[in-house]
């Protein structure tokens, strides 16, 4: 069994909504959920957006790096 959440809304709007076949619960429902994917996929990548600037680069392209490890052997 789920949760319960009223929401109070204009008389009018709610007049409009019955002029129409629309399962509104479930609209409401799948609207809330598309939102939070929305705000979690955003929060995410503001954390991913932190770490990489958190990151230290180097002067040296990651070519000639790879290459001195090689020539190295490792």
């Amino acid at each position: 069994m789920g949760e319960v959440l009223s929401i109070r809304i204009p008389g009018d709007l709610k007049k409009k909504m019955r002029e129409f076949d629309v399962n509104w619960k479930e609209y409401l429902i799948k609207a809330i959920e598309e939102k939070i994917r929305q705000l979690e996929a955003e929060r995410v990548l503001k954390e991913i957006d932190e770490m990489n600037r958190k990151l230290e680069f180097s002067d040296v392209p990651s070519w000639r790096l790879i290459r001195e490890d090689r020539d190295a052997g490792h």
